[in-house]
């Protein structure tokens, strides 16, 4: 089965659209640090989103060279605003910005990310892994799985979901297992994958994963993105994988969308819609 994402988060949004139809107009700020065409075309989606929900989205763009403490101080001037309601930080961050210092910066009542320190809400990666497994039916609880990467956005949030669930905890315990690797485990990423069940992939790397390393009617969930010669990719190779996965999510139009619509639902979670 290959999943309809964007279907879903038009379902999602047009759900959510209803339900906020009498809440006050809500304005998001996101912070964009040096110029990421990658970063920049996500935030692109988020707007369009916005738009559909009636959200106003302000971008704050900040040169590469800003200072961590300088954009420190630009975060606590967002948490301070009143009329903002959530916030976003753009990432990847320059690699001379240090990224836990800013993430902690953000006040959690308006983390719709849930990228800071004691979060609000379940992350949108989260979220979306939720709404895949309750939609169609799909009994984590008992499956053995597999996590690649350990990203601040996609694996890191997952992982520490499915062990923090004490029903799944008592699962672990005696029937099933999970695990997270990172991409330097690539060259032994055979040697993992056809012990699972369930596969879900932040790497950001293409073909990272091909129908050869994978057993039949596995669940593949795909968040990796990467763009070359114009054309984007997911982690799995979606041709050979597609051949023998129960469930796989295709990029783009899979888990994408559903993650932005998700974003927004915390938005309006954190202002009880």
């Amino acid at each position: 089965m290959i999943i309809d994402g964007k279907k879903s988060a038009g379902e999602i949004l047009a759900k959510l659209k209803k339900e906020i139809q009498k809440s006050p107009r809500r304005l998001v700020g996101a912070i964009l640090v040096g110029e990421n065409p990658a970063s920049e075309s996500f935030l692109k989606q988020k707007v369009k989103v916005a738009e559909v929900l009636g959200v106003n989205f302000k971008i704050f763009k900040f040169k590469s060279n800003i200072t961590t403490l300088k954009l420190a101080e630009e975060i606590q001037k967002l948490n301070e605003n009143k009329n903002i309601n959530g916030i976003i930080i753009q990432l990847q961050l320059p690699k001379h910005i240090n990224m836990e210092r800013i993430l902690t910066a953000i006040n959690p009542k308006k983390d719709i990310d849930a990228l800071s320190k004691n979060p609000k809400v379940l992350a949108p990666t989260v979220e979306a892994v939720k709404f895949i497994f309750q939609k169609y039916k799909i009994n984590y609880k008992n499956k053995n799985i597999l996590i690649v990467g350990r990203g601040r956005l996609v694996g890191k949030p997952i992982y520490e979901w499915l062990t923090a669930n004490k029903s799944y905890r008592q699962f672990m315990r005696s029937k099933v297992k999970v695990k997270i690797i990172d991409e330097r485990q690539k060259n032994n990423l055979t040697g993992y994958t056809k012990d699972f069940d369930i596969i879900i992939s932040g790497v950001g790397k293409a073909g990272l994963i091909n129908g050869k390393m994978i057993k039949r009617d596995m669940v593949l969930i795909d968040f990796g993105f990467s763009k070359k010669e114009n054309k984007i990719s997911g982690d799995f190779d979606f041709e050979s994988c597609a051949k023998k996965a129960k469930l796989i999510t295709p990029v783009p139009g899979g888990m994408g969308p559903v993650m932005v619509a998700m974003l927004f639902i915390n938005l309006f979670k954190l202002n009880k819609l």
